[in-house]
């Protein structure tokens, strides 16, 4: 039995056509994540459980008693949410706590008919956009040979979806941390607006800005898992999806390498090609991005300070030095600036809000390199959330979608933007895109 590049709702019809069952379905997936343990990407895999609730699903099937359009399938999840008798870890090594009761999204993956298979590595307290981890082993990127990024915090759920372990998987997003990993592993990833998703129940880094999202090899089911989880559903308010503003090179916040600026004015010919009008996007004035990424930086350390800076004070708490920095700068910002900073985003969601005329999306990218090697600094990342911060402080849903690959085989992607609240557009409009260029990503040869 293969399931590899096939999207989860094909193999949820083949578990209610009882072309194969869930315990297949698990036990397939169980086996291929001891396989490629190597990978270094589980933070601890639910076995025992997992089966007993496939078991317990197969019986609903045989009455078709479906949970969902996902009954049956297997999902991992990132390590900063809680399942009932599991410790959440948060990519610490220090935090020991048993989870009491599941958070909210774990709840309600399970009615869905979801099997919880595991946890994932991530960043350490989800801080950072890398992905290296060097206290609990940094998730290996499928796609080299060599030790690369695999970009973070959700390292470990992009990994798994990349490699084939799992076909959905959760991540988070505060500064970049779906839509990096999704970018540098060649898979779609979707940061809704907050608060879509109950993010209540675990670690968080900043509880203004955490966002909760779905990481998986097939864009579909990213649309069809969204609209079950979504805790609201405005309709977009335009029919033609063939328009999209685009962020033209001399607006790039800092430079692509020389392959992604190549992969990138490929994908604005491919898109003429297949008949979208590309319009460039006009930064309105007041819209910067070195200054929007920096108010989300400065959310992000004020929040995580107030949550882990008794921790990273303690010398005896075993933290890299590199993340117990960030949590303390956290302790020089005021809380005059912090609050002025948080009373200001409307205005600024308003600014970008007006800019995308005529209700349409914005197309940029989302790295400006590739995975490259790990520093023991983690400064090879700094220019990533140029890209990606601004628009978490601006609540912007954005969906990324790979594009292609470097000439060593590194995949790279870009994402699409909108305003606020503006989710199911961005869905829509990914998904027209995708259909147009007919992007059907395959799980790395590992």
């Amino acid at each position: 039995m293969n399931l590899l590049n096939i999207s989860a709702l094909e193999i949820a019809r083949k578990i209610s056509s009882k072309e194969v069952t869930v315990v297949d379905v698990v036990e397939f997936y169980i086996h291929r994540i001891k396989t490629y343990k190597d990978l270094n990407c589980i933070s601890a895999l639910f076995e025992t459980e997992a089966l007993e609730h496939a078991r317990q699903l197969d019986t609903l099937n045989i009455t078709s008693k479906r949970l969902s359009q996902f009954h049956g399938i297997p999902i991992l999840l990132k390590d900063n949410l809680d399942v009932k008798g599991y410790v959440t870890k948060a990519g610490t090594v220090y935090l020991d706590q048993i989870a009491q009761e599941s958070c909210a999204l774990v709840r309600q993956l399970e009615s869905l008919g979801f099997v919880i298979l595991g946890k994932v590595k991530m960043t350490e307290l989800a801080f950072g956009l890398s992905g290296q981890n060097p206290l609990q082993g940094t998730p290996h990127n499928p796609w080299s040979k060599k030790q690369l990024a695999p970009g973070g915090s959700s390292s470990g759920s992009s990994v798994a979806v990349a490699a084939g372990l799992c076909p959905l998987s959760i991540g988070g997003d505060t500064g970049g941390s779906i839509r990096t990993p999704a970018a540098l592993n060649g898979i779609f990833g979707f940061k809704p607006s907050s608060d879509q998703i109950d993010a209540s129940g675990g670690v968080p880094l900043s509880k203004t800005l955490d966002t909760l999202g779905p990481i998986a090899l097939r864009s579909e089911d990213i649309l069809e898992l969204y609209a079950l989880l979504a805790k609201t559903h405005v309709p977009h308010l335009r029919s033609d999806l063939n328009q999209l503003y685009y962020l033209a090179e001399e607006d790039f916040p800092y430079p692509l390498n020389d392959e992604v600026l190549s992969l990138w004015n490929k994908l604005l010919a491919q898109l003429k090609e297949q008949g979208f009008t590309l319009k460039k996007w006009q930064p309105p004035a007041g819209f910067n991005f070195e200054e929007l990424s920096t108010r989300t930086s400065k959310i992000i350390a004020y929040e995580s300070y107030l949550y882990h800076g008794k921790d990273a004070e303690n010398e005896q708490t075993k933290m890299w030095q590199v993340i117990r920095d960030r949590v303390l700068h956290g302790k020089t910002i005021t809380a005059d600036d912090y609050q002025q900073t948080i009373r200001e985003r409307s205005i600024f969601q308003d600014i970008f809000k007006k800019s995308l005329v005529e209700n349409l999306c914005l197309l940029l990218p989302v790295s400006p390199i590739f995975a490259v090697e790990l520093d023991v600094q983690d400064t090879q990342f700094i220019h990533v959330g140029d890209y990606t911060r601004p628009f978490n402080y601006l609540d912007a849903p954005s969906f990324t979608f790979p594009i292609g690959t470097s000439s060593t085989h590194m995949p790279m992607g870009v994402q699409l933007v909108s305003h606020q609240a503006n989710d199911h557009l961005v869905l829509e409009q990914a998904q027209a895109v995708i259909s147009k260029l007919n992007i059907q990503p395959k799980v790395a040869n590992i």
